[in-house]
């Protein structure tokens, strides 16, 4: 004989946890420049504006973070599932974006939602998204959420409500831009920049009016007629130079510069723009107040091979051979880390990080320009070359790297894998006109044989060279998050989330989530409790060549699950004998 109970009240006690945290106080500008001890929130996409993804917290350390279990998981649904976003944490709330520029806000203690917020992107703006449907998260400030959308939108939304407050047209979408970063808050301002470098955009930056949406200025990072860099572009080729800016930059209130990471030139074809293509491939300061470039440095002056430079920088302050200098970090596609003077962009050192790099022969020691191998630059019409070290994929993306200040050692992905090239005759492609693709080339990516394609490395910044590297067979595609407890989390495209020593690169954990990790995880305390947050989903590049499940899910770990609490809805179970018939 078997029993039949009837289970009660579900929906009302999953309204009732829903309701638990009140509405959270504004986010204030200053909050956001005082985040460095603020171990309970993570307010912005790098947490602080140096971007370090460090975290003085101890709780979780490395002799009992193989206690960690999940405590809740949140399925985001949608129809492409990938997740590459940095969740946000204010007061007990989380708020994160999702693939379609979806936004959730989400109860940090139990993962019930609490409202979502469906942009309803154009669907035929789908013809511009050049690597899906992502979105890498929203910006907090005051009382309001900012999130950017697929058909290139900024909207603001009320953080306790997710109505929208403004809803303003950036460009026009149609001309091929998108936007996937996340907004930069600076003082009383949203930052933004634009995804679009293979349809033939002009990238920029644009500052808008945090309260209205009025737009405040407007940054080409290529140069026009007139400006200081026109002449590294060969007649009009800066109209459609590419140069997207499509992820999230820095900003440093000392110096009142907001540092942003450009993408590549277009067309892919270098061979009808030679010359330098100024400020594609690299970083440009910005005046915060104006949106005046201070000055930008390239790490592939004409660049011939997609490496585009949008890992978001770290600033830090660092010893370098006996003096103290205000740096800028940077590891870049092209498979060299990179070390600024973020005053004026002069180069301080590079390291090549990939095994067997061959697009250069090194980098000049005084300036940081690279010693082209010109044997890996295609023809117009010409045969393909191959292989070239590293892919158009990037010994990094645009994922985010993790510094501890306290060591000097930064933490990123940097994978390792080859490509073939191969240039159309140029009368074969024309400009764009309505966003069209704008590549004039095709490229094949290739797996080495000899090296691992997925590393993790740990960099010492103060004394120039590698501690250690992890290797995967498969990529790395995932952020890093670094702790004072001796802590470096991040995931691979196994779908492991997985915490690893910061000394030594040895894992102590790992947590298989049903699909590869290619967002960023956070860390905070609530109720004494530390918990952190790994957003599982693929999405973007890696669908071209991997088949593992999309998924879509945020999942919280704590040590042994965290705080013992009552299921959701058990208080409303409630079993009545005899109420149906026995069955069996």
């Amino acid at each position: 004989m078997k029993s039949v109970f009837i289970i009660a009240g579900l929906a009302t006690a999953a309204f009732a946890l829903g309701a638990v945290p009140g509405q959270a106080g504004p986010v204030a500008y200053e909050d956001i420049l005082n985040a460095e001890d603020n171990t309970s929130e993570w307010l912005s996409y790098s947490r602080t504006y140096h971007g370090h993804r460090y975290v003085p917290l101890t709780q979780i350390n490395p002799t009992n973070v193989h206690r960690l279990q999940p405590v809740w998981i949140f399925p985001t649904g949608g129809e492409n599932r990938g997740l590459e976003a940095t969740p946000l944490v204010h007061e007990g709330v989380i708020y994160m974006s999702a693939d379609e520029s979806r936004v959730f806000a989400i109860d940090a203690r139990t993962g019930v939602k609490l409202w979502s917020y469906d942009p309803e992107v154009n669907e035929e703006a789908e013809r511009v998204y050049c690597c899906g449907s992502n979105n890498r998260g929203v910006a907090l400030l005051d009382d309001k959420v900012f999130v950017g959308t697929m058909d290139a939108r900024l909207v603001a939304l009320d953080k306790d409500t997710g109505e929208v407050v403004w809803d303003t047209p950036v460009i026009d979408w149609q001309e091929g831009y998108s936007i996937t970063g996340a907004p930069l808050a600076v003082k009383d301002m949203v930052l933004t920049g634009v995804a679009g470098g293979e349809f033939g955009i002009r990238g920029f930056v644009k500052a808008y009016d945090a309260e209205t949406g009025e737009e405040r200025w407007t940054a080409y990072v290529i140069p026009g007629p007139g400006e200081p860099g026109n002449e590294t572009w060969p007649g009009d080729t800066w109209q459609h130079g590419g140069g997207s800016t499509w992820t999230t930059g820095a900003f440093d209130p000392e110096l009142n510069l907001v540092y942003w990471q450009v993408g590549n030139a277009g067309p892919w074809n270098c061979q009808v723009r030679k010359g330098d293509n100024q400020w594609t491939a690299g970083t440009v300061a910005l005046n915060a107040d104006s949106g005046e470039i201070e000055w930008g440095f390239q790490y592939t002056p004409w660049d011939c091979w997609d490496y585009d430079s949008v890992s978001t920088p770290v600033l830090a302050d660092v010893q370098i051979n006996g003096n103290e200098v205000k740096t800028l970090l940077h590891h870049d596609k092209n498979g060299f880390f990179y070390v600024l003077d973020r005053t004026n962009g002069k180069f301080v050192y590079g390291a090549p990080i990939v095994p067997g790099i061959n697009w250069a022969k090194g980098l000049d020691p005084a300036t940081g320009r690279p010693i082209v191998n010109e044997e890996m630059i295609a023809e117009s019409g010409g045969p393909e070359i191959a292989p070239i070290i590293p892919s158009l994929e990037g010994a990094i993306d645009w994922q985010p790297l993790a510094y501890n200040p306290d060591t000097g050692i930064i933490y990123f992905m940097s994978n390792t894998w080859a490509m073939g090239y191969k240039f159309w005759e140029e009368d074969k492609f024309e400009k764009p006109t309505q966003g069209e693709w704008y590549l004039g080339a095709d490229y094949q990516q290739y797996v080495r044989p000899d090296i691992p394609v997925g590393a993790f490395v740990a960099w010492d910044v103060p004394n120039k060279k590698e501690l250690w590297r992890l290797t995967n067979d498969q990529p790395f595609w995932a952020g890093a998050l670094v702790t004072e407890s001796g802590l470096v989390f991040t995931g691979d495209n196994h779908g492991y989330a997985m915490a690893l020593d910061a000394h030594t690169g040895t894992p102590l954990w790992r947590f298989r989530t049903g699909s590869p990790i290619a967002g960023s995880p956070v860390t905070y305390e609530l109720d004494g409790v530390q918990y952190v947050l790994f957003p599982s989903g693929m999405g973007g590049d890696l669908t071209f060549y991997y088949t593992e499940p999309k998924a879509g899910n945020l999942i919280a770990f704590a040590l042994d699950g965290g705080p013992a609490r009552l299921p959701v809805g058990q208080a409303n179970l409630e079993v009545i004998p005899g109420s149906l018939p026995m069955v069996g």
